[in-house]
């Protein structure tokens, strides 16, 4: 499925800050384990746990971080890698611009209530409202909110 027009999802500071964080303190407890520094690396099930610790997590980071959102011939589509979310045309009864997230809401694909909601930062955001479905709503946070929903718009047409 090739998209004719493409956004990534925004990331603010702080999640940016988080993850490389988590990402260094694993490879730095990696490096312990190996040259064996502060008691670690002393039982052999360490050298393998550790490196499944950073597998998983690198798989979490391509996930968080290959957040985009498509919109094609006949449908709006968020993926969050490995997984899709389509919204065909005729499903869609309105595009809204919905204001800032409260910080409680965490990062990631978020389910509340009815909603559906594709967040990397607490911005402003494109809200699809559906008239069936079991999500209702599905917000997405994009880099330019105000374009990606002229385009749905302009697509609906």
């Amino acid at each position: 499925m090739i998209g004719f027009y493409e956004q990534k999802a925004t990331y603010s500071k702080q999640i940016r800050l988080l993850m490389v964080t988590g990402l260094l303190l694993i490879l730095a407890f990696y490096i312990f384990s190996l040259t064996e520094l502060f008691g670690f690396g002393t039982d052999p099930e360490e050298r393998y746990f550790l490196p499944l610790i950073l597998l998983i997590y690198l798989a979490a980071m391509w996930s968080f971080f290959g957040m985009k959102f498509l919109i094609t011939s006949d449908r709006v589509v968020a993926v969050f890698p490995p997984f899709r979310y389509s919204i065909p045309f005729s499903d869609i009864s309105s595009v809204d611009i919905m204001d800032e997230f409260p910080w409680y809401m965490g990062w990631g694909v978020r389910i509340w209530g009815r909603k559906l909601i594709f967040v990397g930062k607490h911005a402003k955001a494109v809200a699809i409202r559906k008239d069936k479905g079991f999500f209702r709503t599905v917000v997405l946070v994009s880099e330019k909110p105000d374009e990606f929903r002229k385009r749905v718009e302009m697509a609906l047409e």
